[in-house]
């Protein structure tokens, strides 16, 4: 498993490391590297992007650095491997039911990244009431449809 000690740079507001171009090599290489990060004590699934050049950045959670008393500047140690399992998450039955009535919205779902379907399925199961899920769900799907045809007027 590669690992590699880098300072902490900031972009942004974000925490991020740059990753050695030996270690993406070991990694497979390519412009955007599926790989869970550990790091301050923590493990995170992420994803290695372009930097510049053969350089890759690893975008960091400040969730796992607060704690840490981590920031800019200070040096990192992460331990990075490949993800080899899926990114999307597998999306509940009243979600995919409420997509076949909405074909524009399941589209526009489908184009979306990784992160975002995650946080769609996270909305829905944090729900405390049927009441809520079905109110969120219904915004969820009205805001995809709206999303996909913003898209289409654009191109």
């Amino acid at each position: 498993m590669p690992t590699f000690t880098v300072p902490i740079v900031k972009v942004g507001i974000l925490r991020s490391v740059l990753v050695p171009p030996r270690i993406v090599a070991a990694l497979g290489g390519g412009a955007h590297v599926p790989v869970i990060a550990r790091y301050a004590g923590a493990a995170t699934q992420s994803t290695l992007n372009p930097a510049g050049g053969n350089k890759r950045r690893l975008v960091l959670q400040m969730d796992v650095l607060r704690p840490a008393k981590l920031d800019a500047g200070d040096k990192l140690t992460v331990e990075l491997t490949q993800d080899p399992g899926p990114r999307a998450p597998e999306f509940p039955p009243d979600l995919l039911r409420a997509l076949q009535f909405r074909p524009t919205a399941a589209i526009a779902l489908e184009r979306a990244s990784p992160s975002t379907k995650r946080g769609i399925v996270e909305l829905l199961d944090q729900s405390r009431t049927p009441e809520t899920r079905a109110r969120r769900l219904e915004k969820l799907i009205e805001r995809l449809a709206e999303n996909a045809a913003d898209r289409a007027t654009k191109t």
